[in-house]
């Protein structure tokens, strides 16, 4: 998704939203397979915006990792990369290059659901109390909407599987979150713990953060132009500014938190296990 050669095989119409959010079926040679994928482009002129944010959603991916295995993702798999503008312009002629001296588009990829809907309800207290299944699920999707600060978990934000069986619950828009500067007042309950308790084995995993996987936070992925002005994967390096999350500068781009957002991050790691500690949050 985030280096392979991609063929776009169907756009296909989904709601119009304020970030404008795509779906493609994507046809991988290198594979053999076709995946549906959400496409959002990066605002123009710096790839960041208070409600579109690639950054931000590379660095929910990467924090729901530190608690769950990957069977228990909540975040979809997540990539950012360029697109030539000579392809991009097949499915907008007006397209432009997202950044300065580039030749392409950039934005974030996920993995598009299959199965799942908005849930009616997403919190059962009953349900809680009586299937385990469906309260892991739910707690841990609670745990990382607490961890990342989100505050915008309005109804299409948050999906559930339609299988009743084993109710998973994703997060799919993680733009606004990380301490965030504006946000939606009416729609930030899930960045407090709502549910009355939180598995043991994702608190355990929890508990084994160290300091240099925080730090990694600062460089999530960074990119150079080559001599096309193509946007191309490189290994991360040290951040540029570490007290601005997209860096842009001398034809490479850094994507990542702010030293104020990891801080951010660290305080609530450390108000959630302290809560745990004193018993005012039980686990299960």
């Amino acid at each position: 998704m985030a280096e392979g050669r991609g063929e776009v095989r169907k756009e296909h119409r989904t709601p119009s939203g304020v970030t404008g959010a795509q779906r493609f079926s994507v046809r991988f040679p290198a594979i053999g397979r076709t995946i549906d994928l959400k496409w959002k482009a990066a605002p123009p002129g710096n790839a960041d915006g208070w409600n579109n944010a690639p950054r931000k959603e590379l660095a929910a991916y990467a924090v729901q990792k530190w608690f769950l295995e990957p069977e228990e993702y909540v975040v979809p798999t997540t990539v950012c990369r360029c697109v030539r503008l000579s392809s991009y312009r097949h499915f907008d002629p007006k397209a432009k290059p997202t950044l300065p001296g580039t030749s392409c588009v950039f934005g974030a990829e996920a993995l598009w659901l299959e199965d799942v809907e908005i849930p009616a309800q997403l919190y059962d207290e009953a349900r809680f109390e009586s299937d385990a299944a469906y309260a892991r699920h739910l707690a841990n999707f609670n745990i990382l909407a607490y961890l990342i600060d989100d505050r915008d978990t309005r109804a299409d934000n948050v999906l559930a599987s339609k299988s009743q069986d084993n109710r998973f619950v994703f997060s799919v828009d993680n733009g606004i979150a990380f301490d965030p500067l504006i946000y939606n007042i009416f729609m930030n309950n899930w960045k407090d713990i709502e549910v009355p308790a939180l598995p043991r084995a994702s608190i355990a995993r929890l508990r084994k953060l160290d300091a240099k996987q925080l730090e990694e936070l600062a460089v999530l992925a960074e990119f150079r132009a080559d001599p096309s002005g193509f946007l191309r994967p490189v290994r991360p390096g040290r951040p540029i500014d570490p007290t601005r999350g997209t860096r842009f500068r001398g034809g490479v781009l850094q994507l990542g938190l702010t030293d104020r957002e990891i801080a951010h991050l660290r305080e609530r790691i450390a108000g959630l296990l302290r809560e745990i500690d004193e018993r005012k949050i039980p686990l299960f």
